[in-house]
This record gives structure tokens, sequence and C-alpha cells, in this order.
């Protein structure tokens, strides 16, 4: 089980990520077909996502909407800024954040690419890699392009990745694009047993926010 708990930066804290981590369980979930679970998981996760939105602007009325191309946010209406969040699920896990800045979450059971997969979307080197860097780095780059309102189809060869340090599971960094196609943002990238879980937010100074994980239910 995932805890609550905060990691302390060096420095100016300028923006402070929360992020929500849930796990959707059912009785009969073995007696399930796939696809119930995975509508099931998606109508979790959103209800979460207005949840997290509730708590991040204190406004009862605000509520998840997308845009055009599919990016999420939250909407206050009559003319309020519309509230950064970011969602993500894999198999029976799912995941939110919010911030005051553009961000991206990717949360990601491990898993093996396929070897097609693997040679169109990886180095060399990282195809040569087990599942676990192959999937913390799918999920770093997720992140980093919904963070930009972005998605696939993307050469995830042009991102680069560079962590700065680690502290127990959670590692934090940097991440960059060739020429710049895409802004810099700062990452923080959580792995556990099963799965792991990449944030991406906008920011020009190499911080790390404090971040907490919350495990109560959406109330």
């Amino acid at each position: 089980m995932i805890t609550e708990h905060c990691i302390t930066p060096e420095g100016e804290t300028l923006v402070s990520p929360i992020l929500y981590i849930r796990q959707y369980t059912d009785a009969l979930l073995s007696a399930r077909a796939r696809l119930s679970q995975g509508l099931a998981v998606k109508q979790q996760c959103r209800a979460l996502a207005n949840f997290a939105l509730q708590r991040a602007c204190a406004n009862p009325s605000v509520r998840l909407n997308h845009t055009k191309y599919g990016q999420p946010y939250g909407d206050q209406g009559q003319g309020k800024p519309a509230q950064p969040v970011s969602t993500s699920h894999s198999h029976n896990w799912y995941a939110v954040a919010t911030a005051p800045a553009p961000l991206g979450i990717d949360i990601q059971v491990y898993r093996r690419f396929s070897v097609t997969n693997q040679q169109r979307l990886f180095h060399h080197n990282e195809v040569l890699a087990d599942i676990i860097p192959q999937t913390t780095r799918w999920s770093l780059c997720e992140a980093y392009l919904k963070s930009h309102g972005r998605g696939l189809p993307f050469d995830l060869r042009t991102i680069h990745i560079q962590q700065y340090a680690s502290q127990g599971a959670t590692s934090y960094g940097r991440i960059t694009s060739k020429n710049d196609t895409l802004a810099p943002v700062s990452y923080w990238l959580w792995q556990t047993l099963y799965f792991c879980c990449a944030v991406c937010i906008a920011s020009d100074q190499e911080v790390v926010p404090i971040l907490s994980l919350h495990n109560g239910k959406p109330s």
C-alpha cells in the first residue's frame, strides 16, 4: 500500500503537485470481462479526478472536462481559469494529479513490449533492457507528452531523461527533447513491485516540490 509522504526539496519550492493513486478491486473481478474491468477503472478514474479537482480548487462545482485534443482540465465555469489536471490508468490501477502548472501523469503496470515496438520506440541499449527500465522510460515519456498536451505518435527516441537524484523508490530529474521540440520539464518517478508512476510538470527551475500521495476514498 502507498502511504502519504512527502519529499522536501533543497531551495525554494515553486510548484506542489498532489498525486492520487488507487487500485480498483472487485470481488467478482475474475468473472468480469477485460472490457468491463477497463470501463469500470475509467469511471473510477474520472470520479477521482473530480474529487481531486474539488480539493485543489476548493470549488464543489468544478468538473473534469477535455479540450478538443482530449487533454483534461478542471472546468470552473463563469470565466474562471482552468485547473491543470492529468489522469492515467493501467490494468486495475489508476492515478490523478493536480498542480498550479501544466502537468502530466502516467501509471504503468510493468509489461513486456513487442520487439517491433522496442525497435521503434527505444534506443539500442534500452531494447536490451528488461521490462522494468523499459516501462519506467515509457511512463516518463508519456507523462512528458501529456504535460504538453501531446500524445502518440511521437518519436520517444528524441526524448532525453536526466536523473538528478533518488530517494528510496523515488527518483527525480529533468526531461528534454531533441532540438527543444518540447519545453523541458521536471519529473518525479515512483517504482513499486507492481507498477511505476511518473509525474512531469512545467518548471523553469530544477526543483522538487512536496508531493502527497493520498489513499482516502473520494467523498
